[in-house]
């Protein structure tokens, strides 16, 4: 079996601008596999993203200046997946598609075998940059099966003749979702279990603020959702204190969770930890990056190609046979 010297999980921005570092530290493009759930690269960003949602390369206290290759000021979503694509192309990655790791083993020699499916390779560093957008915190609470459905965590899926849809949630995504479907013609109700939008951004409390005063959103504060059952085709919405409501969708925005369970059941238990740009096994050579790693204070993008580069530097100082 080839021995290959990286394996990276994952092609969002994280994943792109470790493999970016391992080549500016010597290495060649086949020297790395790259391992991608999906059929496309940044596939979070792509799937869930509304078209319509800035891509920013800093959020709140993720203000991290660049040190790698890779770097963004703001732009758009198709803007960032082009930039990507341009990066992956000029670096002549070449990223193994619908590919899901179902294991991670140590061997007696130091070296780790990465397992999806029928399909194994031998390497000596790992670098984890699977996000954490795919580990959406849920609501908790009964959901009637025939329309669980129409609970969602993103807008992408939201049809045009669902005239209502309720958002659930306090942060800066709520209050995107929120606009975006307002201008996209849908009667919006917010849910928020406080009433006062202390975590958003200043600019996404001033639009939500002023859509809630022009009565285009219904602005639910105070608000806990105890169950969600089926009327017909719409969801009735059940609260602790206030009146059901019927609607045609609920969108939760209400964040995510490192994948835990994934982890555990791969193999992954992350002890050593390098303040909170990338994260290191117990039994090092695995190391999580970008979102993985970015802890309570929450990832950035410009913090995910900086989180990859500065993990790189490390496997290099440990692992890895690097240039300087």
């Amino acid at each position: 079996m080839v021995i290959h010297p990286v394996i990276v999980i994952g092609a969002g921005p994280a994943g792109i601008a470790t493999a970016v570092e391992v080549i500016n530290r010597g290495y060649k493009a086949e020297d790395i596999v790259i391992l991608e759930k999906s059929g496309e690269i940044a596939h979070m960003i792509a799937a869930k993203y509304p078209d319509e949602k800035p891509v920013l390369a800093n959020y709140k206290e993720r203000m991290a200046e660049c040190i790698g290759d890779l770097c963004i000021t703001d732009m758009s979503k198709p803007e960032f997946i082009d930039y990507l694509k341009q990066v992956v192309a000029k670096k002549k990655l070449a990223i193994n598609f619908h590919q899901s790791v179902e294991k991670i083993v140590k061997l007696k020699n130091g070296q780790w075998r990465v397992d999806c499916g029928e399909d194994s390779w031998i390497t000596n560093v790992v670098f984890v940059a699977i996000g954490t957008m795919s580990a959406a915190r849920t609501l908790g609470v009964h959901i009637d099966t025939q329309i669980a459905h129409l609970v969602q965590d993103d807008i992408q899926s939201i049809k045009k003749e669902q005239d209502y849809v309720l958002v659930v949630g306090g942060g800066d995504s709520a209050s995107e979702y929120a606009q975006i479907l307002c201008q996209r013609g849908h009667k919006v109700w917010l849910s928020y279990r406080k009433d006062t939008f202390a975590r958003m951004l200043p600019q996404n409390v001033e639009k939500l603020t002023a859509l809630i005063d022009e009565k285009k959103v219904n602005f639910l504060p105070n608000s806990t959702i105890t169950k969600i059952t089926a009327k017909e085709d719409h969801c009735s919405v059940q609260f602790k204190t206030l009146p059901a409501i019927n609607v045609h969708a609920v969108v939760t925005a209400l964040g995510s969770d490192r994948p835990k369970a994934y982890l555990d059941k791969i193999g992954i238990s992350v002890e050593k930890e390098n303040g909170d740009d990338f994260q290191e096994n117990e039994q090092g050579g695995i190391f999580l990056v970008g979102d993985l790693a970015s802890g309570k204070k929450g990832g950035s993008i410009n913090f995910a190609f900086n989180s990859g580069t500065k993990a790189v530097s490390k496997a290099c100082s440990l692992y890895l046979d690097c240039d300087a």
